[in-house]
């Protein structure tokens, strides 16, 4: 799967369908996988039944090619088996079911590193955190990415989610032998961060030039100017604190080079592990990360990073004198303290080693062994910007260029629109479908389909049902209320008001 499967959006409207490059896919990630899994042992078992083989007939026709014979064909069909006994032996645990526009992104990662790969099982995490997939116009210049802005360093992000979805990476060879190489092609990762990123730098441009926020379309309701002009008025009161001033048009294009928002930029500086100050040569948009108990959303996918530990290290056997390999950590990473430096630590293997800098350390070690067999000079592919990490410290408010196009709400989707985002959390629909992306222009979302669950988690069609009562999947926080109780983060807003907000939102 390439980035494209998670970042690609659509909208419909009028029967009309709209592609956002770089939105949040519509996709359900465990119903494919599990259609994928049916498929499979529906084709192994036609093989054994020899009056309705035609499934596994024509499996194996097209798989062998010019090569198939009676020989190969039953050579396939034991390989077959093969895989499918592979796949049952894994753990596979699901607590909270992601449905459409969803992924347990940083557990799947977890899950696939720690315990599918070296076949750690008891490193396997159920399913339990799911995130709306994020929108990635602009967050190549962010100093931290992921929704609880853990990760700093863009390749390692992007490495990490290529180990993610399955590629190869070699834990048994000897240190400095093979260990850590993997089937990522990391400069393709580095193409795509600067088709993303732009050629320029921002501060240095004021302008963005990569891959930037969808504009209203013509063919949607017109935007009413004057309206946004007051929501303009109270983006600034009351949006700007945390998500920063809009980053208007005009200043993605380079028509206000001298905008409020250009000061938020600024180099990332650090210490290593000799205890030498460092920055980057680049400056970065410095982003605010919130913390949960203010912003009052839910906490699953903050607690991922904080609470998770795997176990990397060897261990020793029954045997006399013979023990398990642990996987070879023999690193230095960066770290967030709590005093919000960034401090250099040292990472080796460890029974109960914190998920983030495990991961981290994992990543650079696998590019740290392709630049090394391939000679590649690391700045050219790496930058200057260090491998820190972050966990537990609450979630990123990005700006809100593009917002528009990026239902569902909150990190969760568990909010359908934009008004009922801007709405008290008791006037917020608290059972709804995903799945379909009928866009909704006045409230600014999907077009909210409320449902009783009855203790489904999908309906006759298809779609997703997301209940927000259950933990992971609540809508609390982010509240504009006069009632005072954690995540109300500003007062409540009349109707007019929130259309304003929106049709603003609209223009940027």
């Amino acid at each position: 799967m390439t980035c494209a499967a998670c970042h690609t959006g659509q909208l419909i409207f009028k029967e009309k369908r709209y592609v956002i490059e770089g939105g949040p896919a519509v996709t359900d990630l465990g119903q494919l996988t599990n259609a994928l899994r049916a498929a499979l042992a529906q084709t192994a078992l036609s093989a054994k039944l020899p009056f309705f083989d035609g499934r596994f007939g024509r499996f194996a026709k097209r798989v062998l090619g010019t090569e198939y014979s009676d020989l190969t064909r039953v050579q396939l069909s034991k390989e077959l088996d093969g895989i499918l006994g592979a796949l049952i032996d894994q753990p596979a645990g699901i607590d909270v079911t992601e449905g459409f526009t969803r992924l347990d992104a940083l557990n799947r990662i977890g899950n696939q590193v720690f315990a599918l790969d070296p076949k750690r099982y008891g490193n396997y995490v159920n399913l339990n955190a799911p995130v709306s997939y994020p929108h990635i116009w602009t967050s190549s210049w962010f100093d931290w990415v992921q929704y609880d802005g853990s990760i700093m360093q863009p390749l390692v992000r992007n490495a990490g989610e290529a180990m993610g979805v399955s590629a190869e990476l070699n834990l048994t060879a000897p240190p400095k032998g093979g260990r850590f190489a993997s089937s990522i092609p990391f400069d393709n990762l580095h193409w795509i961060e600067q088709q993303l990123a732009g050629k320029d730098q921002p501060l240095v441009a004021k302008a963005f030039t990569g891959l930037n926020a969808p504009a209203w379309p013509d063919s949607f309701p017109a935007i009413d100017k004057a309206k946004a002009a007051v929501g303009a008025q109270l983006y600034d009161k009351h949006c700007s604190g945390c998500h920063l001033p809009a980053l208007t048009p005009d200043i993605v294009h380079g028509k206000a080079p001298d905008a409020e928002f250009w000061k938020n930029f600024g180099p990332i500086r650090w210490r290593g592990r000799d205890g030498q100050e460092k920055q980057t040569r680049e400056s970065v948009l410095n982003v605010k990360i919130i913390k949960q108990s203010h912003i009052g959303t839910d906490p699953a996918q903050g607690d991922v990073l904080r609470n998770r530990t795997v176990d990397t290290a060897g261990s020793e056997l029954a045997r006399a004198g013979q023990s398990s390999p642990g996987l070879g950590l023999d690193i230095d990473v960066c770290q967030r303290k709590a005093d919000n430096t960034l401090d250099t630590i040292h990472l080796s293997d460890h029974a109960m080693q914190l998920y983030a800098l495990a991961l981290g350390a994992v990543v650079q070690s696998g590019i740290d062994e392709w630049l090394r067999s391939t000679g590649t000079v690391q700045a050219e592919i790496e930058g200057d910007r260090p491998n820190c990490l972050a966990a537990g410290f609450g979630y990123k408010a990005r700006p809100l260029n593009g917002v528009w196009a990026t239902a569902p709400f909150l990190h969760n989707g568990s909010v359908p629109t934009i008004y009922d985002l801007l709405s008290p959390v008791a006037e917020r629909p608290q059972v709804f479908l995903l799945g379909e992306p009928s866009f909704d222009p006045v409230r600014v979302g999907i077009v909210t389909r409320t449902v009783a669950p009855e203790g489904r988690t999908y309906d006759s069609k298809g779609y997703f049902i997301i209940d927000t009562s259950r933990p992971a999947n609540r809508n609390t926080g982010h509240e504009f209320s006069n009632e005072k109780h954690e995540g109300v983060i500003g007062p409540a807003l009349s109707p007019e008001e929130r259309n304003a907000i929106i049709e603003f939102l609209k223009s940027i």
